[in-house]
């Protein structure tokens, strides 16, 4: 919590339709540990308007970075990459989600929910606690961003 008794800006996560009952042990197994990820807003409509609200928050610094599970991860990486300060990259394992996080500086990991193991949730949403960008990636973004004709 801050000063003002808000949650402070950690990792969050969103669910499209209904979470899976091995995201919901991953979820309790990190509260436990005192690692509490926060419930970002979940998808009520439109897809496309979802993803746009879970990119500006971040955008906003609501959160630092998050893992959104949909049933279409490109669409939505392409949707929230068009938001300024969102480096999503769609992720089908750990492994890719650990690049995505340390070779792009990546703050918003989209992963569909399907077949995933307990396992595999409770290692992205550890992996997604700990995102930073590094030096290198935000100096070259930052550049890349003021060539932007937009």
């Amino acid at each position: 919590m801050n000063a003002k008794g808000q949650p402070s800006a950690g990792c969050g996560y969103a669910v499209q339709g209904q979470p899976a009952p091995m995201l919901e042990v991953a979820l309790h197994a990190l509260r436990r540990a005192g690692s509490v990820p926060q419930a970002l807003p979940a998808c009520n409509g439109s897809t496309c308007a979802w993803v746009r609200d879970i990119a500006e928050c971040l955008s906003r610094q609501t959160c630092r970075a998050a893992v959104l599970f949909c049933d279409d991860p490109e669409l939505a990486c392409c949707l929230a990459n068009k938001i300024a300060g969102i480096r999503a990259a769609s992720v089908s394992s750990v492994a890719q989600a650990n690049r995505a996080l340390e070779d792009l500086g990546a703050n918003l990991l989209i992963m569909e929910m399907a077949g995933r193991t307990y396992f595999e949730f409770k290692a992205l949403l550890a992996l997604v606690g700990s995102a930073t960008c590094p030096p290198g990636i935000a100096c070259a973004l930052t550049e890349l961003d003021g060539h932007a004709h937009r």
